[in-house]
């Protein structure tokens, strides 16, 4: 009998039959915990370890450039530039009456203002808030009333919006721009560029590891979005799982001799404001790996990146992998370099995967991962062979997992499926002003609980195939966003024409799904389009309604109030 121990310290567990063997008779334990190298848990603030991260980089190479945005690659920053930067922002915050504890909402598409932002404000001792530079008013002044920010950081694309919505939020002291124009702005607004003019903050606010450093929001299926805590303890912890991954487990696989991440640029298409780009863009900054920013997705400008930047790995959402695999018109010469791509957010079709295969036999290996905001990445890939894997991996360092029945709560033996449930040091401690459905995410054991339906195959890989949560995933912009259908309920049921309303997603070839409105009528004159321009004039454009509009004579639901989406779905061959 094999019995399970510490990971060896240095042969990857895929090139390790006998270890993995051993991990694999404990799959039927109540609670599996990660085969992975172990992580000591850090104890230095990730704050402190980029900005020394920083000045080494800096001292090797004073003049290169450690973040670029693929567009304009005339802006660019090095290494002692986000350095000093960073605590000029912090500084003048401070200047302003910033506190220890207070909020800055980061309402920006990736550039290179990024790190000098989220690494000034933690220096300040405040929290970094991310905002979807999609959303529209109705939003965003929800989570600036949600979140009580006291500072705003803006691109000027979006500045209208946000000085509408901080007046009607009366914790909002401060709006910075991000200048795109050289048109003057409005009165009170300030220009970015004078935040980084200040004298840099010589002493960073005192914090601990349990401060907390940041509040994503991620829709929910009970109505508007959360915001989601992380403190520095849990954040550091994500970025040190991943990179750790990468070094013990990814890389030695690949080849191409000694690693040296100076020379691994690293593309991120993912948004700074969402969970994966904000956690590589951390992640990067210590390595010293060159950060090519990409605002918003154009192909020929990612392609040319990939060309000129050569990375050896992509972080890719399914729309991008899409576009790589369908739409790049043949040109395969800018992936030779590439030997390696991660697709995660939503599950990659075997269609897709062996399509791109064909055209790009350079990349060995297309992997996933699994995560969600709550947790980031709790399922990380171990090359076990070239090809193709729709799994979502194993469970990662600092995690262990379980799979319970979502009935019984008992334990699931492998094979069998229930409901994803993990446990770990990156998970975040709870949900801003909702300590009711925290309760509901995070049970008197520590376990996150996802929402997720799936299954443990024998190699003790993750499979996931439903979700008890019932968020539309829908392809827009290429990146995969989630439209929450009870947000969009009540926006209808908000207006007095209709009587009872449930959103629906329809599975959809090229959009992943549609956005279908199942509707009774209040008023028997209301028409399609009507209902349309109630959601599209309140929400985010991503969460239009797309798949159409159906009246019908009721809802169903549950004895409790509960929409029966499913009886929606099968009564009307959606």
């Amino acid at each position: 009998t094999l019995l399970f121990s510490a990971m060896p310290s240095t042969t990857p567990i895929s090139q390790n039959p006998r270890y993995l063997e051993g991990w694999r008779s404990t799959l039927n334990n109540e609670i599996v915990k990660s085969p992975c190298k172990s992580v000591p848990i850090p104890e230095e603030m990730l704050l402190e370890r980029i900005l020394r991260s920083l000045k080494v980089h800096a001292s090797k190479f004073p003049e290169r450039p450690a973040v670029i945005e693929a567009a304009n690659q005339s802006r660019s920053l090095t290494y002692q530039q986000i350095h000093d930067r960073a605590l000029s922002f912090a500084a003048f915050l401070t200047s302003r009456g910033f506190k220890t504890g207070d909020r800055v909402t980061a309402a920006l598409a990736n550039s290179i203002e990024w790190p000098v932002l989220h690494l000034g404000t933690w220096a300040a001792g405040g929290t970094v808030v991310g905002s979807s530079a999609a959303f529209k008013l109705y939003e965003t002044v929800y989570q600036l009333q949600d979140s009580c920010s006291s500072v705003v950081v803006v691109s000027e694309q979006l500045l209208d919006i946000f000085i509408k919505a901080a007046k009607q939020c009366e914790t909002v002291k401060l709006i910075v721009c991000v200048r795109s124009s050289s048109r003057p702005l409005p009165e009170g607004i300030v220009d970015f560029e004078e935040t980084i003019r200040c004298g840099p903050l010589t002493k960073i606010a005192p914090v601990t590891l349990d401060t907390v450093c940041m509040i994503y929001y991620s829709s929910g299926t009970t109505g508007q979005p959360k915001g989601i805590i992380h403190t520095h303890r849990t954040f550091h912890c994500s970025v040190e799982m991943m990179k750790t991954h990468w070094e013990h487990e990814i890389y030695p696989v690949l080849g191409g001799g000694q690693l040296d991440w100076y020379q691994e640029s690293q593309i991120v298409a993912s948004a700074c404001y969402h969970i994966v780009g904000f956690t590589l863009t951390n992640w990067f900054l210590i390595t010293g790996s060159p950060i090519v920013l990409m605002a918003a997705f154009d192909g020929d400008v990612y392609l040319k990146a990939i060309e000129q930047f050569k990375p050896r790995f992509l972080f890719v959402a399914p729309p991008i992998f899409a576009f790589l695999a369908k739409d790049s018109n043949g040109r395969n010469a800018p992936l030779s370099s590439v030997k390696m791509m991660l697709c995660s957010t939503a599950p990659l079709s075997q269609e897709l995967s062996d399509q791109f295969l064909a055209s790009h036999p350079n990349v060995k290996y297309i992997v996933q991962g699994y995560g969600m905001t709550e947790i980031d990445f709790s399922h990380l890939p171990l090359l076990l062979e070239e090809g193709a894997n729709a799994s979502g991996g194993v469970v990662a360092s600092y995690y262990e997992q379980k799979i319970v029945n979502p009935s019984t709560l008992e334990s699931c033996r492998q094979g069998e499926r229930g409901e994803v449930c993990v446990r770990g040091a990156p998970q975040t401690i709870g949900y801003l002003n909702k300590p009711e459905a925290s309760k509901f995410l995070i049970d008197e054991k520590g376990w996150i609980h996802t929402g997720d339906i799936g299954f443990i195959d024998e190699r003790g890989l993750l499979y996931i195939v439903d979700r008890m949560k019932e968020l539309i995933k829908v392809n827009y912009n290429n990146q995969t966003l989630q439209v929450p259908p009870a947000e969009l309920e009540g926006v209808l049921l908000s207006n007095h024409r209709i009587r009872d309303a449930a959103i629906v997603g329809i599975p959809d070839i090229s959009r992943g799904e549609l956005v279908r409105a199942y509707v009774v009528k209040a008023d028997e004159n209301l028409m399609e389009k009507e209902v349309e321009a109630l959601v599209e004039d309140k929400l985010a454009e991503f969460k239009k309604i797309t798949g159409g509009v159906i009246f019908v004579d009721a809802i169903p639901r549950s004895p409790a109030g509960k929409i029966l989406r499913r009886v929606l779905r099968e009564s009307y061959g959606a």
